[in-house]
């Protein structure tokens, strides 16, 4: 028996023993939790290539998966929310940030609303630094507004809250999602989040499983930094900064970044697996990748890629 030939029947077998032990009731299990077991890619990968018999590849193949079903509850428990099915037949969503349930802190409520939040501009701050937390869902930003900011969301995941500080000149925004357990049928999450662009701004985004929107050639941006686990992000810069730093923390993801043509640009990819498309750069060593006359451009673009099993993409417009 030849290891190809099994591999994904062992799989999807492994996959429908986990359902059947959520319908029990033995541990919460659901499409979102599989992001949560993507390093086993790696692992089967490795598994694969070993120069040893098809039926010693079998035979650890099984023993992993065997493993995983044992302590998937360990291995999944930093989840932050994941789906299965409610007693009548529909998706449920359970998103837990508590960490016990019996906690007299505990807050649990049923009653989400879309948001509108913003923040006054104000001529003192020259500077504006955003930190973003969240967990999955549908995140944009685009746009410019008369506001310093002005943030919008649709579903009912929960809801946002909104701090801001100011030293100085910056002005710091924290938009955290608020503690909650959250238990009731799927609807839709969706933020949508327009910046004001005389400031100078730093994005800080730190995200779940999501797909990222962002359109920010109307701003003047310093610094961006997105740390997302399995998720679609798109990002369009524009020239109106000297300098601008990217860096991107992701798991199995999808980036791709387009960035103007008169703009020089450096992408150094720390990847362990990953497929690069850096169309109209050279290489300059290993994991480095330049566009030509970087060093005499007027406006630089620094890209750092830090992911597991991802697809790069990198345009010129």
């Amino acid at each position: 028996m030849k290891y190809r030939h099994v591999f994904w029947a062992i799989i999807l077998i492994a996959i429908g023993v986990l359902f059947i032990l959520n319908n029990f009731g033995v541990l919460e299990f659901g499409w979102r939790a599989i992001w949560s077991l993507w390093p086993l890619i790696l692992i089967f990968w490795g598994i694969s290539i070993l120069p040893i018999r098809d039926w010693i590849k079998i035979t650890s193949l099984v023993g992993v998966l065997v493993f995983t079903v044992i302590f998937f509850n360990r291995i999944t428990e930093r989840s932050t929310w994941f789906f299965n099915f409610n007693d009548h037949g529909r998706w449920e969503r359970d998103f837990d940030w508590s960490e016990d349930e019996n906690d007299e802190d505990t807050v649990t409520t049923y009653n989400f609303k879309d948001q509108n939040l913003t923040v006054p501009f104000d001529s003192i701050s020259k500077k504006g630094s955003l930190h973003l937390v969240a967990a999955a869902g549908n995140f944009t930003i685009a746009g410019m507004t008369s506001d310093f900011l002005a943030f919008n969301k649709i579903g009912d995941i929960g809801n946002y809250s909104l701090t801001t500080s100011d030293v100085g000149v910056v002005k710091t925004i924290d938009l955290n999602m608020e503690k909650s357990r959250i238990r009731h049928s799927i609807k839709e999450n969706r933020v949508d989040i327009k910046l004001n662009d005389k400031p100078a701004w730093d994005l800080d985004l730190d995200i779940g499983a999501a797909e990222i929107n962002m359109d920010l050639r109307d701003y003047r941006m310093d610094t961006i930094k997105v740390n997302a686990g399995a998720s679609s992000i798109d990002v369009k810069i524009g020239d109106k900064s000297p300098r601008t730093m990217m860096t991107f923390n992701a798991g199995a993801s999808s980036i791709v970044v387009s960035i103007p043509q008169a703009s020089g640009c450096q992408a150094t990819s720390e990847s362990f697996m990953v497929s690069k498309e850096f169309a109209g750069f050279e290489k300059k060593g290993d994991g480095v990748y330049q566009t030509p006359g970087f060093a005499s451009s007027k406006n630089k673009i620094y890209i750092t890629v830090k992911t597991a099993i991802s697809k790069i993409e990198i345009n010129r417009y």
